[in-house]
């Protein structure tokens, strides 16, 4: 700073002494003519500067701002600091850009609003979730484009803290969370966010509350309403006690069954992934299959089709649990009289498959989708009579899910229905050689 000063100084104060002694050695005018002169070229010098200056800093791309004398050092500081500030500016942008582009792909709506609540901007979730276009809407009072009254009466409270469960007007079955977030300069956020999921999760949380609250209530009446008649007998007839043992025992079985698949669903959504290990699964539905006539206790013939001698890279636990829950049903389903048919063999590209066919009453196809929900029941009454809990296809359908497998259904309403569990090929051991059948004739299916 001394400098910038120091310098002009020393040069006026040179210009007025030899203004002096021009002065001083002739007439006075000659003097203050070639100061006057001086000071003028001085002043065009500046001036020069000045629009030097005036046109770099309105050029686009500033060159190098190179002077001397008293405009330098200025000059260089103003030079670098507008580098370091466009510096600045352009990260600033970037981060912007790269701010707005990544909000421009949140699976959240994001919509800008300003104190009138008119769209200033959106992302394209908001398109997708809320139906909105920036084209159209871009400057649109916000009510305008979405008028539930619910939607309406949250957005003016403009409680921060209160989140709104809303319907898509795009896709109804759509629930959405709208919330509002405080933005600078009175504007605010409205962020929708896609909780169908999670909606539909809570429903199903509560259902399976009520379901097996429902189903365990049945039951324990029936033992208590027992259990409370015998307390009000002054002098219980054992023969009468007797007579009732089955009832209540049965009731505590259907308990006991109940109770095993909710810790048997329970164990299989915690565990993160299966023991595997080598299964021989002829042998294990050669197992099934004798299980299958001790229930069945002569009613219905059973046939066994073992095509192969392939193995399983699995669970053996797991895969019995499932592959029994699929014969129990046949045999429970199917009336007296009735083929059941179960059967292993190889299909498709070195896929194998166990199925289990049957020539029951068969199923609409309306209900298919549905059998593997817990608790969900094609006929309530006809289930509970025949002794089941509801979730024997929830939990197959959780085995083979953790096995890569999948289940098919294939049925028709008065003749009957086939249940598949279709492995993939890289959970299959190949056999040397195909088992033969394990002596139980087959029956036509």
């Amino acid at each position: 700073m001394l400098q910038f000063w120091w310098r002009p100084l020393l040069l006026l104060s040179g210009l007025a002494v030899a203004s002096a002694l021009l002065a001083a050695g002739a007439d006075g005018y000659t003097g203050w003519f070639f100061f006057a002169l001086g000071l003028l070229a001085y002043l065009l010098h500046h001036l020069r500067q000045l629009y030097r200056l005036d046109r770099w800093l309105a050029a686009r791309d500033r060159p190098p701002l190179a002077s001397g004398g008293l405009w330098g050092d200025p000059l260089y500081r103003l030079e670098k600091m507008l580098r370091v500030r466009q510096a600045d500016q352009q990260r600033t942008a970037a981060d912007l850009e790269q701010m707005l582009e990544a909000t421009r792909h949140l699976p959240d709506g994001v919509v800008i609003l300003d104190q009138e609540n008119r769209i200033t901007w959106l992302n394209q979730a908001a398109q997708t979730l809320l139906g909105l276009l920036p084209a159209r809407d871009l400057g649109q009072y916000l009510l305008y484009l979405l008028r539930q009254s619910s939607f309406a009466t949250w957005l003016q409270q403009e409680d921060y803290a209160q989140i709104l469960q809303f319907a898509s007007p795009v896709v109804p079955e759509k629930t959405l969370a709208m919330q509002l977030v405080p933005l600078p300069r009175t504007q605010k956020m409205l962020l929708a966010r896609d909780i169908t999921e999670l909606a539909r999760v809570e429903a199903m949380r509560r259902d399976f509350v009520a379901n097996v609250s429902h189903e365990l209530r049945t039951p324990i009446t029936v033992i208590v309403g027992f259990l409370e008649a015998f307390d009000d007998m002054p002098n219980p007839d054992p023969a009468e006690f007797r007579r009732h043992i089955p009832l209540m025992r049965e009731q505590t079985d259907r308990i006991r069954r109940l109770v095993d698949d909710l810790l048997t669903l329970a164990r299989l959504e915690s565990e993160a992934e299966s023991k595997d290990e080598t299964v021989d699964v002829a042998a294990l539905v050669r197992r099934l299959a004798d299980e299958a006539e001790t229930m069945s206790g002569g009613r219905h013939q059973v046939s066994l089709h073992v095509d192969s001698a392939a193995r399983l890279i699995g669970n053996s636990q797991e895969l019995y649990s499932a592959f029994a829950n699929l014969v129990s049903n046949a045999v429970r389903y199917t009336p007296a009289g009735g083929h059941i048919g179960i059967h292993w063999r190889r299909e498709g590209q070195g896929e194998m498959v166990f199925a289990v066919t049957d020539t029951g009453e068969g199923i609409e196809p309306q209900h298919i989708p549905r059998l593997t929900e817990r608790f969900y029941r094609v006929d309530r009454g006809r289930s509970r009579a025949t002794g089941g809990t509801g979730l024997g296809l929830a939990i197959v359908k959780h085995v083979l899910q953790r096995h890569q497998a999948r289940l098919r259904v294939d049925s028709t309403l008065g003749k009957g229905s086939r249940f598949a569990a279709v492995f993939p090929a890289d959970r299959v051991i190949p056999a040397a050689a195909p088992a033969a059948d394990a002596g139980v004739s087959p029956a036509p299916l």
